[in-house]
């Protein structure tokens, strides 16, 4: 159950580093309440996850993962390039976050 609400919170980073870039530098105030609440909730629910999983695994699949979201969703919607270095370096943080949880 644990390993799910740290897979959520992860998303939840994705969410808050979205709506952090689409507030323009917090200037559109929707976009900036979005950006903290996404944020808070993210975090919660990585403070959460971590009573029970081992802090480092816990943080690192965290960044991981919001990262992999992050990059993904950068290519898929804001249209960033898929030059295969990125690729290929972000198919090795989602191999490391796959070790972590096997490893755990």
């Amino acid at each position: 159950m644990m390993w799910v609400l740290l897979v959520l919170s992860s998303f939840c980073e994705l969410g808050f580093t979205v709506f952090m870039k689409l507030s323009e530098g917090f200037k559109i105030k929707k976009y900036t309440l979005l950006t903290i609440f996404t944020a808070a909730l993210s975090v919660f629910s990585l403070s959460f996850a971590a009573k029970t999983l081992p802090l480092g695994i816990a943080y690192a699949v965290w960044t991981g993962l919001g990262t992999v979201f992050n990059v993904a969703f950068g290519i898929f919607v804001f249209k960033e390039s898929r030059e295969r270095k990125k690729l290929l370096f972000l198919a090795m943080v989602l191999l490391g976050v796959v070790g972590l949880r096997l490893s755990a």
